[in-house]
């Protein structure tokens, strides 16, 4: 079966700013409802976090989403789309708590009494007769639902791929042994991680969000036999990109559009003729754009460019390998008088 995969959309971000609103909405639009009528989709499986504040909903903004949601649902009455529910569309971080939440709110019984083609996955988990089987994100974060999964279904024969909510590189490597190599989507974390020796694909979120998304590209993804045959770059809502120094001299249009852009600039060079010229040349073309300077030192940029940072789960090994050289001595002075205080 031919399924659109996508991962967090967190609609309602910026304090539920309307204006990121309309280009979410936007997204659906132009790339989820496209994809769908375009590329002969028969499901499509929301990833968790729709929603972005989970200890409320903004009245305009869960209103827009709700009609949203029974557009498509109208619009593609033969696609069965399924809404996995992810930790921001919990109101409590506690599962006794797991009854308040986004689904239960917006897309009443009522509701889905009109729209059968929509299945909310927010309290137990749910298989389909083709084998995938879905988690909302209480199943993925308690040890004790873990086991229930392992000794309740045949992995690798009845469940043929899992989807759901979680940040699969936490994932100890003996739990992700017992699930046989069954291909496991998730969203969750924002940035993309692909393990294919073990088979787990954190797709990302299908937004770029802040700047720590920045210079990342966002997709939504087709799959067949639960293999991915087409990524979908999002090329509607904003990117956030961040350029440095001499590269501000060779920059392209389509960068500027539609993105939040941090010209990063040494303080050493911020002085210079050419950087003063091209800094002004380049807010008085895309005047459209939200275009700000940001002074840097030379640690911040090497830093930025390194490429094999070490991102070990011991947090004192994590701070020793990249910490910036320049500032290690220091660093080292400073952790010695605090450890004979």
């Amino acid at each position: 079966m031919r399924t659109l995969v996508v991962g967090d959309l967190h609609i309602g971000i910026k304090n539920n700013s309307l204006t990121w609103l309309e280009s979410q909405l936007e997204f659906f639009d132009k790339q989820i409802f496209e994809t769908i009528q375009n590329k002969e989709i028969k499901r499509v499986i929301f990833l968790g976090d729709i929603y972005d504040i989970r200890y409320s909903i903004n009245q305009q903004v869960g209103i827009e989403l709700q009609k949203k949601v029974r557009q498509m649902l109208t619009q593609f009455p033969d696609v069965h789309f399924f809404m996995i529910a992810g930790n921001h569309d919990y109101y409590s971080p506690l599962e006794e708590f797991a009854e308040y939440n986004l689904y239960n709110m917006l897309f009443t019984p009522e509701f889905l009494s009109v729209h059968k083609n929509l299945t909310i996955v927010n309290s137990d988990p749910l298989i389909t007769e083709d084998g995938c089987l879905m988690l909302p994100w209480y199943w993925t974060e308690n040890t004790d639902h873990i086991d229930e999964l392992l000794y309740g279904y045949d992995f690798g024969n009845e469940v043929k791929a899992i989807f759901c909510h979680t940040d699969l590189t936490s994932w100890p490597g003996a739990r992700i042994a017992s699930f046989k190599g069954t291909p496991i989507y998730s969203g969750h974390i924002h940035f993309i991680v692909e393990d294919a020796l073990c088979n787990l694909h954190n797709i990302g979120a299908a937004v770029s969000l802040t700047f720590n998304d920045v210079n990342q590209d966002r997709f939504i993804y087709i799959l067949e036999d639960y293999k991915v045959v087409e990524k979908i770059k999002n090329v509607t809502t904003p990117r956030f990109i961040r350029i440095y120094n001499e590269d501000i001299f060779n920059v392209y249009d389509d960068i500027f559009e539609n993105s939040f852009v941090q010209l990063c600039i040494n303080k050493k060079y911020i002085e210079q003729p050419k950087y003063i010229e091209q800094i002004k040349n380049l807010k008085n073309t895309y005047v459209n754009s939200n275009i700000r300077i940001h002074l840097i030192d030379d640690d911040e940029h090497n830093l930025q460019e390194n490429s094999d940072i070490n991102f070990s789960p011991n947090i004192n090994e994590y701070i020793s390998n990249n910490i910036p050289e320049s500032l290690s001595n220091k660093f080292n002075i400073i952790k010695e008088r605090y450890n004979t205080k």
